[in-house]
């Protein structure tokens, strides 16, 4: 698994926050895998809605959050496989963007306070400007984004003293010595054929191969 600096801060809300955790950001740059890692961790039972995998729930989630939030803790109650244990369970609703009037419901479900939510979604600066309402105080915003260089560098098992060093060379405005600074330089023509999406750089990572690599990243621009 790929180091992802985001998981820091979507373990720490697992933890400790009793507000709802919005994940947004690009498609493909990460934000499914991270969130059922991080919840595949955790002491909680999981719910998982995927609202692109399963669009006919759309219609019902509309209905329900134009009645009342009772009515939408019972539907997942309807739709989960499994019995849902309040306070032990953590509702994941992926793909936000199908359904995002469901944003406007956090706020009473997590008054409600029977289960955890976290939720995740793609161009959400833009799906969500027509919401009727807000959930200011309800909901933590994590952006995610592609790999930036330092993930890039931890992900090509760059010793982490090299990049402690480069911090401190930087924080210091002090020189970085000759074999550093080639090593760095090298990462960074690479990081810049790659890039930070987390497939393209697990595929260089696994074949060392610019051209596999490519593969990637014309799959990403033909699914984009």
């Amino acid at each position: 698994m790929l180091f992802r600096k985001a998981e820091t801060k979507i373990n720490k809300w697992i933890e400790s926050n009793d507000v709802a955790l919005l994940v947004t950001g690009a498609r493909q740059v990460g934000k499914t895998f991270l969130i059922r890692e991080c919840l595949k961790n955790s002491k909680y039972d999981i719910l998982e809605i995927n609202f692109l995998k399963s669009p006919e729930l759309v219609e019902s989630f509309n209905y329900s959050i134009s009645q009342n939030a009772q009515n939408l803790i019972q539907l997942f109650s309807i739709i989960s496989s499994k019995p849902l244990k309040k306070k032990e369970t953590i509702i994941f609703i992926d793909e936000v963007q199908e359904c995002k009037e469901i944003l406007t419901a956090i706020k009473f479900l997590v008054e409600d306070g029977s289960y955890k939510y976290v939720l995740s979604g793609s161009l959400l600066g833009v799906e969500l400007v027509n919401l009727k309402s807000s959930p200011v105080g309800y909901l933590h915003t994590i952006q995610m984004y592609p790999l930036d260089f330092e993930e890039f560098l931890i992900a090509n098992k760059l010793h982490t003293s090299f990049i402690d060093e480069l911090r401190t060379c930087f924080n210091n405005r002090t020189r970085v010595n000759d074999f550093l600074h080639s090593k760095i330089i090298d990462a960074f023509h690479r990081y810049l054929i790659v890039g930070g999406m987390p497939k393209a750089v697990s595929t260089y990572v696994e074949t060392n191969d610019f051209v596999e690599t490519s593969i990637v990243h014309n799959d990403i621009i033909n699914q984009y």
